[in-house]
């Protein structure tokens, strides 16, 4: 037996100086507890993908001319720009869009730097367009809403929401708010044509002349010998007066022409038709954010504070209410899992009491509060917060990290039993597992490390529990090594509960260990010799038994929802009205869908009702109609089974083109659960085809809200000009722009007023611009100022044109989306059915060239596994290779790993005895599984090896480590699925997400005790078996 040095190494130096020790907790301890309390909060990490937005307004343009003018030199610019993933464009009236999908390894700041300068080099845009918007979305989530509502007129109403706006903004936590539901300041100059043509003007002569009159200007310095005096001009027009005083025309007798002459000026809103309402009255909306790493509670405690006290001092007639705090339900989530992590906590020590003496157990367990601690301290660093997905990694890490405490505390409870206390003895004790226990351990954080690699918007999550996870284990390590054997050595000798007065829990543990050690002697050891005994028997058993339940998981018993949808305390309804549809329909159709709502709602018994507030929003063809209700635990029902039986109630209501009603938040961070793309060259063909798979969408039940991006056509008139205009000086940019003017306008400047940036537009009014008719009797101006009617230098082709254009990698392409009752039908069924299925069979022989993609939540669910897959395969490896180094054996690992199998099929069989779907954090659950199901094992081979280098035959050896490790084994695995328990028998609706990740766990690792317990000591035999082959046979030829 090898000798072990107590007085070398850094277990023996913390050991031998408990000051070191105490020093370095006391820092963990103070360093952890001050970044808690200053950690950011909030409901479920930013899922916010590493994406580029660029926006090109081009004001006037149809969709056509924006995908032509704008989209496509676009494309060619940005197209061999290295690190972008995917490249979508849209074109739609007076806007082009392009989101660049970053790749998970390019530096996103370094491709936004080079797509700036590539369209900076752009020089063939259209001279109208403005200025093009380059940004990359920032997380924020909404902190809380304040709405202003009563009966007050628009202007006066917003006036004072942007005060009350400014005061919000003056609190000490907030700094971002933004108005909802109002629309935009404009100053409108309206000028009739006859005017125009009496005074010899055009709508450019007087934009000009107003960008002339309307500025301030620096005009020099006059240097005297008092000093500089700057020189400057104010003439900057900023209200109604201001411009109406502007003159256009000034005469030699000295008469001049002002625009409030001859124009009607108008100091409101843009044109357009917009209603907002909060509970029925109209109303103008506060968003509240928080950025960054703000935290959301205390912005919302301060600003609901402010709305208190504001209320006592409002105008009459006004009413302020603060609602949709979304720290209400972070608060109630962040509890609901504490209480989950304290029970889980309690179970742990409870475990740890039984099987340990108490005064171990107390030192074993304060291994946890100091790795949480140190989690802690490091977590804002690692870009980590407080939510709900975070919590649950502590919650999943509970009986894990106290492993490492278990084997040395155990080991040196054992040491100590066998040659009495003292110093040496712990350090023997924490030496002689620590080196395997330590392995073990980051086996654990090599197969947590594929979750900080997840791709897509849903990688957020499971990135959050990898963080915490391996902050922990890592932490434990420490704890373990350098900090527990310093406390077991200083504490009292442990004194034999025969030589100790007893008490009801001596006598309660003193029964248990001793019915422990029976089980342990007489019905474990016997059933290990036998099994060992007949040892390929028995893995042929455990191989029948593997083999019967895969068939069973992969049977039809369990269905797969790769991203499950999060609880929300709100419900929204998206309403979008078909092309052509009036203002007022788009009105009275959401008012509709509100009113159904609370019909809905006044129907159900008062226990059962859920609304509180309402807010309604309408502008121009869509509508929106958002819905607060009570806390989730006061829920009868949940909120998508509310979302379902509204969208029921509603049903289909004629002109709508799209009505999507939502009770949960996406965990994929997409808007819709499946999603596809059509990709072709002929347009004709394109369209065919996708509503082909719309039609086949509509065949499934529990499909719904199918939208088709090509649904929709607008009207379009398409100018040519006549020869003969061209004779008079005329060229078609001279048609096009006299055109646009009359029935877009002239935009003739912008002034900054407050904090809005208000457009100056020059134009007819809108009785001139309302018709074709319009445009038949204008006057086209020609270059010597004659006015020739439009009618005889123009041609006009009438035809129909798409209102929304979408295109991938520069080619056409529809989006076809869906939601889907996750409860009715599996997503991932119908993508498959899609992708390989009938569908696409006849897409190929009817549409040859159309091709059919993933798009959204399907694209990214393929791209998970295909990662998972891959990162999967390294841990094994990872795990393999922290295995062979303290085992110096490459046969030895494979045994080990030989439990990984059994502890998935333990996952799957727990998916199904709980009853619940197996989602994307299942599958990251098993992952991780195989990191944490090969602890026990490490620790039993390595005892074997210790006992047959010592000269035990290696049958006796196998079966004295699966006795003397039974009680570790036992509590290393109870520890880890009790202290999951509280969290797999959670019924609130927001626990649902990460309770699959959870039996994944739990069950795995309890599938994998019995296996480690009975396999592995037959698996050693039998290699031992194989390995003796070779040497019989070279034995038997050398002696013959």
């Amino acid at each position: 037996m090898k000798t072990i040095d107590t007085h070398k190494g850094i277990i023996a130096w913390f050991a031998r100086n408990h000051v070191a020790a105490n020093l370095l907790m006391f820092v963990i301890v103070l360093t952890g507890i001050i970044s808690a309390l200053t950690i950011r909060t909030q409901i479920t990490p930013d899922l916010e993908a590493d994406r580029i937005t660029i926006d090109i307004p081009f004001p006037g343009a149809s969709p056509g001319e924006v995908e032509s003018g704008v989209i496509s030199r676009l494309e060619e610019a940005i197209r061999d720009i290295e690190g972008i993933e995917q490249m979508r464009t849209y074109s739609r009236k007076s806007m082009g869009t392009m989101r660049l999908d970053i790749e998970s390894d390019a530096e996103i700041q370094v491709v936004m730097d080079e797509v700036k300068i590539a369209i900076d080099r752009i020089s063939s845009f259209p001279s109208s367009i403005e200025k093009p918007i380059i940004y990359r979305a920032q997380p924020q989530v909404g902190a809380i809403n304040v709405q202003v509502f009563g009966e007050l007129d628009e202007r006066s109403m917003k006036e004072f929401t942007e005060m009350v706006r400014d005061e919000i903004l003056s609190l000490t936590s907030v700094t971002k708010a933004e108005l909802r539901g109002a629309r935009p300041y404009e100053i409108a100059i309206e000028l009739k044509e006859e005017k125009l043509r009496q005074y010899g003007l055009t709508l450019s002569a007087v934009a000009q002349a107003i960008r002339r009159s309307s500025l301030d200007l620096p005009a020099g310095v006059i240097q005297s010998d008092s000093g500089d005096i700057l020189l400057r001009t104010e003439g900057l027009a900023y209200n109604k007066n201001d411009f109406e005083r502007i003159v256009l025309v000034s005469k030699n007798d000295g008469t001049r022409l002002t625009l409030g002459d001859i124009a009607i000026v108008s100091d409101g809103f843009i044109e357009q038709e917009f209603h907002s309402f909060f509970n029925g009255e109209p109303s103008i909306g506060i968003a509240v954010y928080a950025v960054s790493d703000q935290n959301q509670i205390e912005i919302s405690k301060e600003v609901k504070a402010y709305i208190e006290k504001r209320k006592v001092r409002l105008p009459e007639g006004i009413n302020l209410e603060a609602w949709g705090d979304s720290t209400a339900y972070l608060s109630d989530t962040v509890d609901m899992m504490v209480y989950n992590m304290l029970t889980g906590v309690l179970l742990v020590l409870v475990v740890l009491g039984v099987f340990l003496r108490l005064q171990l157990a107390f030192w074993v367990m304060l291994g946890m509060p100091i790795a949480f601690l140190g989690a802690f301290a490091l977590l804002p660093l690692a870009g980590g917060s407080i939510n709900l997905i975070s919590l649950f990694g502590f919650i999943l890490v509970l009986g894990i990290v106290v492993d490492d405490a278990i084997i040395i505390g155990e080991s040196v409870q054992s040491t100590t039993d066998k040659l009495g206390p003292g110093i040496d003895n712990v350090i023997i004790g924490a030496k002689r597992v620590a080196t395997p226990a330590t392995f073990g351990v980051l086996t654990t954080v090599v197969t947590f490390i594929p979750l900080l690699l997840v791709p897509g918007t849903f990688g957020a999550m499971p990135e959050a529990i990898g963080i915490v996870v391996i902050l922990c284990l890592l932490f434990s390590i420490i704890e373990s090594k350098l900090i527990l054997p310093a406390h077991l050595a200083s504490m009292s000798p442990l004194v034999p509960h025969t030589e100790r007065e007893p008490n009801a829990w001596h006598r309660f543990q003193s029964t248990f260990a001793l019915k422990l050690k029976n089980l342990t002697y007489n019905s474990y050891r016997p059933l290990l010799q036998r099994a060992i005994a007949q040892r390929y028997i028995t893995v042929a058993i455990f191989v029948a038994m593997l083999i019967l339940a895969l068939g069973v998981v992969m049977g039809p018993y369990i269905r797969t929802v790769f991203f499950p949808n999060m609880s929300s305390d709100y419900i929204r309804a998206e309403i979008e009205m078909v092309d052509g549809a009036s203002t007022q329909l788009t009105t009275r159709v959401t008012e509709e869908v509100a009113t159904s709502l609370i019909d809905y709602n006044d129907s159900l018994p008062e226990e059962e009702q859920f609304l509180i507030n309402f807010a309604a929003f309408t502008s121009n063809k869509t509508g929106m109609v958002m819905v607060e209700m009570k806390k989730a635990d006061k829920l009868q029902k949940s909120p998508e089974k509310i979302a379902s039986e509204w969208r029921t109630r509603i049903g289909e209501i004629a002109g709508t083109k799209k009505l999507e009603i939502s009770g949960a938040q996406k965990s994929h961070g997409n808007s819709s659960d499946i999603e596809f793309k059509l990709v072709g060259q002929n347009t004709a063909e394109l369209n065919e085809a996708a509503d082909a798979l719309e039609r086949t969408l509509k065949e499934y039940v529990g499909v719904y809200d199918i939208e088709n991006s090509n649904k929709g056509t607008t009207s379009e008139i398409n100018l040519q000009i006549k020869a003969s205009a061209e004779a008079l000086g005329l060229s078609l940019r001279d048609l096009a722009d006299q055109v646009r003017a009359a029935f877009y306008g002239v935009e003739a400047q912008r002034i900054q007023r407050g904090r809005e940036e208000i457009k100056v537009m020059v134009r007819y009014p809108k009785s001139d611009r309302e018709s074709r008719g319009n445009l038949d009797s204008m006057y086209i101006r020609t270059d010597s100022g004659d006015e020739v009617p439009f009618e005889s230098v123009a041609e006009i082709e009438e035809r129909m044109s798409p209102s929304f254009i979408t295109r991938t990698w520069g080619k056409r392409s529809v989006r076809v989306s869906a939601n889907v009752e996750q409860s009715i039908i599996e997503p991932g069924k119908v993508v498959s059915d899609m992708t390989t299925g009938a569908f696409r069979d006849q897409l190929e022989l009817e549409f040859p060239g159309v091709r059919l993609e993933l798009g959204g939540a399907s694209q990214e669910q393929a791209e998970l596994q295909t990662r998972m897959l891959y990162t999967a395969l390294l841990a094994l490896f990872g795990i393999y290779a922290l295995m062979a180094i303290p085992l110096k054996s490459y046969l030895q690992p494979l045994i080990i790993m030989g439990v990984i199998p059994f502890g998935m099929i333990g996952a799957m069989i727990g998916h199904l005895v709980v009853g619940i779907d197996f989602s994307a954090l299942s599958l990251c659950g098993i992952v991780a599984l195989a990191g944490v199901v090969v602890n026990d094992s490490i620790i039993m081979v390595d005892f074997v090896n210790k006992s047959v280098e010592e000269g035990m035959a290696i049958a006796e050896a196998a079966v004295k480590a699966g006795t003397e490790r039974f009680r570790a084994i036992m509590l290393t695995s109870l520890t880890t699925f009790f202290g999951l328990l509280p969290i797999l028998l959670e019924t609130s609706f927001s626990a649902q997400l990460v309770i699959p990740m959870a039996v994944s766990l739990g069950f795995g690792i309890l599938f994998a005790t019995v296996i480690t317990l009975i396999l592995i000591p037959c698996l050693y035999i039998i290699l031992d078996d194989i390995n003796s082959v070779p040497w019989a046979f070279w034995r038997a030829r050398t002696s013959s």
